[in-house]
């Protein structure tokens, strides 16, 4: 037998991404190494129970002897009807006992169930001597490579589960908060210059926080399944950036933070919305890690490569080195063991860049531990 065609066949079947593809290549590939006249595989779905992929590979040399059509004929309907209404048992009996002189069976077993079967056919009566060991370590690697893909599209089909029941439970979570926030809203004018001015300034903050973390969840369990639909325009950065800092004027203050800002007056090519929130979760960000008296500094403005450009620099807490790859990865926070008062969800700077990748754009930092972080990202014009 030769190596060099074993290897490319097991290089071939591990290439395969689905059920379809392992069938059209073991077909092929065994012809090719045991010279077999035909050669058919039966894969069924684990779930319905039924078989699915049936796929037959034929010679000329095959089609040219009615008596092995036939004979093949038989054993197909036979395994079929085996398959359907008799004990796996009595199946592997079965194709043992036709596995003989001119012919192979031999099941598909993968997540240790008996899905499908395998069989081969020649006109040489020492085709099941001169090749049984040789398919019997082809089959194996044949079942390894339909588990990995069986355990892949079972993950993925509680992934996209899990990311559905996120969407549902996060919109059902909006609904009551917008409530909270309109109310908040109405209340905070007649409120205006009481004691109790500070507290309903507290519970609109902490509402729009809950808010941004909610839809960053629902950013996330979208983007997992399907891309980032953006609706670009033209819009002004200027205003929105101006308008998200004075948003966060409150925060600001009760850290006495410092903004420093220049902002190019510009017009760009972006989806407004997704462009807020973007800058929305830098600032946030910058905000909440900064220590007391510090400085925020941004600059905004276009390179010559023609690229939208907003910068952010903090004097917060850093981040370290060995952290630095990890931040833009969903459910991450990093700095917890030295940093035990940092809160947040762990989405905001992987939507972040989400957002820029949408754009064609993309996000990057400079960071120190204790000595404060820089984040700018970029969007082509």
């Amino acid at each position: 037998m030769n190596k060099e065609a074993i290897y490319n066949f097991v290089k071939k079947i591990n290439s395969a991404q689905n059920e379809k593809e392992i069938a059209d290549f073991t077909n092929q590939g065994l012809i090719d190494l045991t010279k077999a006249k035909a050669c058919w595989i039966g894969l069924a779905n684990w779930e319905t129970n039924k078989i699915e992929i049936n796929r037959l590979k034929a010679t000329d040399a095959y089609k040219k002897n009615p008596d092995l059509v036939k004979e093949v004929k038989t054993i197909r309907q036979t395994v079929s009807d085996f398959y359907n209404n008799v004990e796996i048992d009595e199946l592997f009996e079965y194709m043992s006992f036709i596995s003989n002189e001119n012919k192979i069976l031999k099941p598909v077993i993968y997540r240790n169930n008996t899905l499908g079967y395998i069989g081969l056919v020649s006109d040489d009566g020492n085709f099941y001597k001169n090749n049984i060991d040789t398919v019997n370590i082809l089959v194996e690697y044949i079942n390894s490579r339909l588990e990995i893909i069986s355990l892949a599209q079972e993950k993925e089909k509680n992934n996209r589960a899990r990311m559905e029941f996120l969407a549902s439970v996060s919109h059902e979570f909006k609904t009551p908060l917008n409530s909270i926030i309109g109310f908040a809203d109405l209340m905070v004018e007649n409120l205006k210059g009481t004691t109790h001015e500070k507290y309903i300034n507290n519970i609109q903050r902490s509402a729009l926080f809950l808010m941004g973390l909610i839809q960053n969840v629902l950013d996330f369990s979208r983007s997992e399944y399907k891309p980032l639909e953006l609706r670009l325009e033209q819009c002004k950065p200027k205003k929105i950036i101006n308008d998200i800092i004075w948003s966060f004027d409150e925060m600001r203050k009760e850290k006495n933070l410092k903004f420093n800002y220049t902002l190019s007056d510009v017009t760009i090519t972006a989806d407004p919305l997704r462009f807020k929130q973007l800058v929305y979760n830098l600032i946030s960000n910058a905000i909440k890690f900064s220590k007391e008296n510090g400085v925020i500094s941004i600059v905004s403005y276009i390179n010559t490569n023609k690229e939208f450009i907003f910068e952010i620099k903090d004097s917060g807490d850093g981040i370290s080195k060995k952290d630095l790859c990890k931040i833009f990865t969903f459910f991450t926070q990093v700095n917890r063991s030295q940093l035990k008062r940092q809160q947040g969800s762990g989405v905001g700077l992987a939507v972040c860049k989400t957002i820029a990748k949408a754009h064609g754009g993309d996000i990057y930092v400079k960071s120190r531990l204790h000595y404060g972080s820089t984040f700018w990202f970029c969007i082509p014009q």
